[in-house]
């Protein structure tokens, strides 16, 4: 216990000055091939509880373009590696109570780590989508895994779990793609030649580590569960690479089953409007993944 408490007491966390309550996060120029690179802009709506001239958010291998705190630049922007922090400096300091603004501009390469905007190799079964990127004798799609701490790697955040806040997503990606999110899409409008913005609802409150998006040549069985959330079944979808939809059978009978018995069993109804699981050709974590409703 005294080990524990130690543990604890030693964990370094962001200040306490700001409290984000919303994300705005667009997903763009995605490169299908080459670097793998994708460009992102962020913008996190948060109140000041305390006093500042810095804010400190967590990011990890992105490369930051610009940043404005209320469509100001800041005096300046710095980056710490060892601590995965990015520190905006400010000319004036910000007022208790006030709702700010902070855009940020970034870049970053979708990684084989399995860890925050990845890519996973597989080799398609029926002929692919055209976009899809082939390299070697493998194709790729791409997916996200942000437990515990790695929604920094995808994009600026106040990355800890009791900083909640709700998200609104949209992605760029090929009009021959399917595009994932823990909400059911809201808009999709076309974009540059070839490819399509993809904008889903807002979310419930909820921590960085439970944002998902997935990119990919994907297909899907579809059923509902037996229950009836908020007057109504919810939709329940298996997604996998395309050709590959048959092998979703079993988590198709068996995944409403358990959300009905979790909601019961617990007392709290599932929260969100639908339930999407994705087959992920490479994917590890180190907490259960039986049941995990992220998209």
């Amino acid at each position: 216990m005294m080990m524990m408490a130690s543990t604890m007491s030693d964990r370094v966390v962001l200040p306490a000055t700001l409290r984000p309550f919303h994300y705005e996060l667009s997903i763009y120029v995605v490169e299908m091939g080459g670097r793998f690179t994708f460009h992102g802009t962020v913008r996190i709506h948060a109140t000041v509880a305390h006093k500042c001239k810095e804010i400190l958010l967590n990011t990890n291998e992105l490369e930051i373009l610009s940043a404005e705190v209320q469509g100001v630049k800041p005096r300046d922007i710095m980056h710490d590696d060892a601590s995965q922090r990015l520190t905006l400096l400010l000319e004036e300091p910000l007022s208790v109570s006030d709702e700010i603004v902070i855009a940020i501009k970034y870049q970053g390469v979708i990684n084989t780590n399995m860890t925050g905007f990845y890519r996973s190799k597989y080799k398609p079964v029926v002929p692919p989508a055209a976009s899809v990127p082939m390299v070697d004798d493998y194709h790729w799609h791409f997916s996200t895994q942000f437990e515990a701490c790695e929604a920094r790697r995808a994009f600026p955040c106040f990355d800890e779990p009791a900083l909640k806040a709700t998200f609104e997503l949209e992605v760029e990606l090929p009009e021959d793609q399917v595009a994932l999110s823990n909400m059911p899409v809201k808009t999709t409008r076309k974009g540059k030649q070839g490819l399509q913005v993809v904008s889903f609802e807002r979310t419930p409150k909820m921590s960085t580590y439970l944002l998902a998006w997935a990119v990919g040549d994907f297909e899907y069985i579809e059923t509902f569960t037996e229950r009836k959330y908020r007057g109504k079944p919810l939709p329940y979808r298996v997604y996998t690479t395309r050709g590959l939809k048959s092998q979703g059978q079993h988590a198709l009978e068996h995944g409403p089953k358990i959300i009905d018995l979790f909601s019961d069993l617990f007392e709290v109804e599932y929260p969100l409007p639908k339930v999407d699981i994705l087959a992920v050709h490479e994917f590890v974590s180190t907490l259960p993944n039986v049941w995990n409703p992220h998209t």
